[in-house]
């Protein structure tokens, strides 16, 4: 079959090319009437004929009428000469050129498929999603996130989308809808099987073809400066440099931002931070701290202390941690129940800029290990989609807020990572009232604390500190701000430290053998230096059965004991008890209790009573006055 053609001609009987009168698609006799003659040969040809003839009118008038495109001659037509690959690639050139912008060549695509084919049809809606996104938006990939991204105007804003995220997904699918409508007639929606097939398309092709750029989760810090994610309608960041902060409609950097984000509030300058205790139920001596966790918050790249409340019935705990989430990350749901594992704890910090979970009754040491990474950096890896050998990788750096009745951190690192608060228990109050109040107070405190926050910075590069705690970074940053609030330098560095000591007592509490370790060296009468246990670490667990005040948590095997006792040293060192633990021998793990001299000398600071600080500029911020009359303490 010669299928050779001049661009306005038509398939006929005899293979010449000629014209075929025909006035309108719907005039054209049916596919099958052209199927009822005698010799088959001659049916199937001019089949052909009228195929040609129906697709060639469709295309005249499909500019007009781009109905003419969904009719039942045209879908017959190009089903039949798509049995002929040469010319339905021939055809399907002069339909794509023809055809109005509103129809999709992957719905005329799936004409020509047996309507089984659900694989051909879904290949082709996939690619009409694929160019879609190609020709809207720009794709790049985050490195560091692992994380691949497009960004697309949408109402005159560019946004950035992660692709295969819900946000992206709903924007997909309303692009394809509009693309596809035509005239009055309604769009065609994409199946979820086509946009999966098209998100792991895209995500190729961001990765090979797109740019590299590092893209943020409502903080950033970028070239000196800290730029704060808005998330409102239009977008805006806020930019806090050491002179000061201001809200821009343009930013320097690139946020993403989730489906479950909520929009901070708008800052009013010159705010009002006091306001801030009407609302919260933070202790006045605790305040320092409090502030100083939330700036820190703002900041990306450094470590972040754990912020723990406690505290009994009544005494709002999950009210006081909804509101700070509101000023730092809003979210749709700003408090969490206990994470069920690692990885959930994982999750939710690659999609939000901070980790909040409410109402913990028990933190296993797996749960405190993976807290204290996200405090001071790190990942979780685990296996990708389930399928393969690949690993999903989350290395993310988080602020991490929680409330219970009792202390929950119970280990050494997770201890010397957090500000652990007892709050006090207040009386019952209406709390839409409170609410209604809160909402209208927001942006200004919201501005006070941004206030705070330029002046923290433009001290901080003259503070210097002398043997700091191990997180050195915020105790850095608390003292710049005490000094921006007026307060004399070693405030918050001292204050840090005995709130550090606390959570190493309480921590120590919460383990019945520290608790048994303490009552047998009080009770020991030898001197400073003294030794007293010295023997296998299964004559101590004889020995401090006698101690045993509970059978929780309690050791069952020496070498049960010997994990506790490894992870409760650094603690009882700074209580002044000093334990050795020998590597296996001949009779076993040996064990050397000490009573130091510094036991029983720890002041109201516990082992940082004695701690210098230095301060080489004994800065005082201009301004300092005006805070300390402000009463915001």
């Amino acid at each position: 079959m010669n299928n050779q053609q001049s661009p306005d001609a038509t398939y006929t009987p005899d293979g010449d090319n000629e014209y075929i009168d025909v006035h309108h698609v719907h005039h054209v006799h049916r596919l099958e009437d052209s199927l009822n003659l005698e010799n088959a040969v001659d049916a199937t040809t001019e089949a052909f004929a009228v195929a040609l003839a129906v697709i060639d009118r469709a295309l005249i008038d499909c500019a007009d009428n781009p109905a003419v495109l969904g009719s039942v001659e045209f879908q017959e037509a190009i089903k039949l000469i798509s049995t002929d690959k040469p010319l339905w690639f021939e055809y399907r050139v002069k339909i794509k050129k023809a055809k109005p912008g509103g129809v999709l060549m992957g719905d005329i695509d799936a004409m020509a498929v047996n309507e089984s084919s659900e694989g051909s049809r879904q290949d082709s809606t996939a690619a009409e999603l694929i160019a879609l996104v190609l020709e809207q938006g720009a794709l790049f990939f985050d490195n560091q996130a692992d994380k691949t991204f497009v960004t697309v105007c949408i109402n005159a804003i560019s946004h950035t989308l992660a692709i295969g995220s819900k946000t992206f997904v709903e924007w997909l699918s309303y692009a394809y809808y509009t693309a596809t409508k035509a005239g009055d007639l309604p769009g065609m929606s994409a199946s979820e099987s086509a946009i999966k097939q098209a998100c792991f398309a895209l995500s190729g092709i961001a990765k090979h073809d797109g740019q590299r750029e590092r893209v943020y989760l409502r903080c950033a810090d970028y070239n000196g400066g800290h730029y704060i994610f808005i998330g409102d309608v239009d977008l805006q960041v806020i930019e806090v440099l050491p002179s000061g902060w201001r809200v821009i409609k343009e930013s320097p950097v690139k946020f993403w931002m989730p489906g479950s984000m909520q929009a901070l509030p708008m800052p009013i300058t010159g705010g009002d931070l006091s306001r801030l205790w009407e609302f919260i139920n933070i202790p006045d001596q605790d305040r320092l701290l409090v502030l100083a966790w939330m700036i820190e918050s703002y900041r990306v790249e450094s470590p972040k202390p754990i912020l723990a409340l406690t505290g009994t019935h009544g005494s709002v705990k999950s009210s006081t941690q909804d509101k700070l989430r509101q000023l730092i990350d809003n979210n749709a749901v700003n408090l969490r129940g206990a994470p069920k594992t690692v990885e959930d704890v994982y999750v939710s910090a690659g999609c939000n800029r901070l980790v909040s979970y409410e109402n913990l009754s028990h933190l296993s040491a797996v749960m405190q290990d993976a807290f204290c990474t996200l405090a001071t950096g790190g990942g979780h890896a685990g296996r990708k989609f389930y399928t393969n050998d690949e690993e999903a990788i989350i290395d993310v750096k988080r602020p991490i807020i929680c409330n219970s009745i009792p202390s929950v951190l119970t280990r050494q690192d997770a201890t010397d990572r957090s500000i652990t608060l007892e709050l006090p228990r207040l009386e019952y109050l209406e709390e839409s009232e409170i609410n209604a109040a809160w909402d209208s107070a927001k942006p200004d405190i919201f501005g006070g604390l941004l206030d705070l926050f330029a002046k923290t910075l433009a001290i901080m590069p003259k503070v210097i500190l002398v043997n700091p705690p191990r997180m050195a970074d915020f105790t850095r940053l608390g003292e710049a701000m005490t000094q921006a609030l007026g307060k004399t330098p070693g405030t918050f560095d001292r204050l840090y430290k005995a709130n550090r000591a606390e959570g190493i007592s309480r921590a120590l509490e919460a383990s019945p053998i520290a608790v048994a370790i303490r009552e047998m060296v009080e009770n020991h009468n030898g001197m400073p230096d003294a030794v007293v246990f010295e023997g296998t670490m299964k004559a101590l667990l004889e020995t401090l059965d006698k101690f045993k005040k509970e059978s929780h948590a309690w050791p069952k095997s020496p070498r049960g004991l010997g994990d506790i006792l490894r992870r409760q040293q650094p603690a009882l060192a700074s209580l002044g008890i000093d334990i050795e633990i020998s590597k296996p021998g001949k009779h076993g793990v040996m064990v050397v209790i000490k009573k130091t001299k510094a036991y029983g000398e720890q002041g109201e600071h516990g082992e940082y009573e004695n701690t210098n600080y230095h301060d080489s500029e004994h800065i005082k911020h201009p301004n300092s006055a005006a805070f300390e009359d402000s009463g915001v303490f």
